[in-house]
C-alpha cells in the first residue's frame, strides 16, 4: 500500500469522544485560571460601579486589551454586566467575592490555590503516594476561614434548621460541637436557645480561630475545649453532641466515649457523607487521595479515614453502644444527618 493510500484511512475508532475529553479538561482549566486572575487582580473591587476597560486597566496596571477580553469572559460567567462600554459586578461577584461583603467567598477561592498545586504534582503523588500533611498545618487560619464562609453560604442554617426540629432543643442547656473548628454551628446553635452554653472541641491551633468567630458574634455562651478527640477527655454532661464532617464521623472507636458523654437521653447528631455517594466519583475520589494527614490516614472513599466503617455498620455500631437511632435525613448537599438518643 503507498504512503498516499496509508494516509486516507480513518481511524478505527471514531475521534470525537476523545477530543471532547481534551477540550472539556482545557475549558474547566482556562474557567478556573479567569477567576483566579480576576480575583488576584482585585478586578471586582474595582467594578463596583460601571467602569471602563482604560480606566479599568489605568487602576490595575494592565494591558486595555486584555483586560477587556477578561471582562468579557466574566461577563458570560455571568460575574460581570456590561453596559454600554463599561463592566461592573453582577449580584452574584457582589455576594460572593467582595471583601466586604457577610458571604465572601475570599478565603475558599484561596483555598483552591492548594488543591491546584497538589494537581500540578499529580505525576510525583501517583508515583510516590499522597503528599503528608500536619493536621496542625493543614487547619491553619486559612481552611478554617474557608470552610466558614462555605458554611454561610446555606448549609450552616439548613443544618441548624433540621436539627432543632427533630430533637428536645429548646430544653437543652449543654452541648458539645466535636471537632467543630470555627464554631459557628455552635454560636448558631446558643443564638437560638438562650439557656444553652456550647462549647467546641477541636486542636489547640484550631480553637484560636474559633475564639475569632465567638468574638466577632458575640457568643458569650460559646467556650472552646482544646484537645485531640481520639486521645483526650471531651468532658461530660452533654444533652446534645454535634459533629458535622469531621474525621472520627464513622470511627467505632469514638462511640462508647461519645455515649459515655451524654446524659441520659441525651441525643448524638452526626452528619456524614454516605461512603455510597462519596465513591461514586473517580475524579472526586483520587482528589481526596492527593494528601492524607502524617498520624490519620485516608481510607480510599471521599470523607473517610483509616479506621473508618461503612455508613450502614456505623449505625449498628451506634445501636450496640446504647444510641437509639431514631432518624436519618439527607440534606439538599447529599450528606446525611443521623439522630440518636442515649436510652
Amino acid at each position: 500500500m503507498s504512503l498516499g493510500i496509508e494516509l486516507m484511512k480513518r481511524p478505527e475508532v471514531a475521534p470525537e469522544k476523545f477530543m471532547r475529553i481534551v477540550e472539556d479538561s482545557m475549558k474547566g482549566f482556562r474557567n478556573y485560571k479567569v477567576l483566579a486572575t480576576a480575583v488576584e487582580l482585585n478586578v471586582f473591587e474595582h467594578t463596583k460601579v460601571p467602569i471602563t476597560p482604560q480606566e479599568l486597566a489605568n487602576k490595575i496596571g494592565c494591558n486595555q486589551k486584555m483586560i477587556a477580553l477578561l471582562c468579557d469572559v466574566l461577563c458570560g460567567f455571568e460575574l460581570l454586566y456590561k453596559e454600554g462600554d463599561s463592566y461592573a459586578n453582577t449580584g452574584i461577584s457582589n455576594t460572593y467575592i467582595l471583601s466586604d461583603s457577610p458571604y465572601s467567598q475570599l478565603n475558599y477561592l484561596s483555598d483552591m490555590d492548594s488543591n491546584v498545586k497538589l494537581w500540578e504534582n499529580l505525576h510525583d503523588i501517583i508515583k510516590n503516594g499522597p503528599a503528608i500533611v500536619e493536621k496542625e498545618e493543614f487547619f491553619g487560619d486559612r481552611v478554617i476561614h474557608s470552610m466558614a464562609e462555605n458554611a454561610k453560604c446555606g448549609m450552616l442554617q439548613e443544618v441548624i434548621q433540621t436539627v432543632i426540629e427533630n430533637i428536645d432543643f429548646n430544653n437543652a442547656s449543654k452541648m458539645l460541637d466535636l471537632g467543630g473548628g470555627h464554631g459557628l454551628y455552635a454560636i448558631g446553635f446558643a443564638s437560638l436557645n438562650k439557656d444553652l452554653n456550647s462549647f467546641v472541641f477541636d486542636l489547640p491551633p484550631v480553637v484560636e480561630q474559633t475564639k475569632i468567630y465567638t468574638q466577632k458574634y458575640g457568643a458569650n455562651r460559646v467556650d472552646v475545649i482544646p484537645g485531640n478527640f481520639f486521645t483526650d477527655d471531651i468532658g461530660d454532661g452533654y444533652d446534645i453532641i454535634f459533629s458535622s464532617l469531621n474525621p472520627g464521623g464513622r470511627v467505632p472507636g469514638l462511640i462508647p466515649k461519645i455515649t459515655s458523654a451524654l446524659n441520659k437521653g441525651g441525643v448524638f447528631v452526626n452528619r456524614q457523607v454516605p461512603d455510597e455517594d462519596s465513591i461514586s466519583d473517580p475524579l472526586l475520589t483520587l482528589d481526596w487521595n492527593l494528601w492524607t494527614f502524617k498520624d490519620i490516614k485516608k481510607a480510599n472513599s471521599r470523607y473517610s479515614f483509616e479506621n473508618s466503617i461503612s455508613f450502614n455498620d456505623y449505625i449498628d455500631v451506634l445501636k450496640a453502644n446504647g444510641l437509639d437511632v431514631f432518624k436519618e435525613i439527607r440534606l439538599k448537599d447529599g450528606s446525611m444527618i443521623v439522630f440518636s438518643k442515649k436510652t
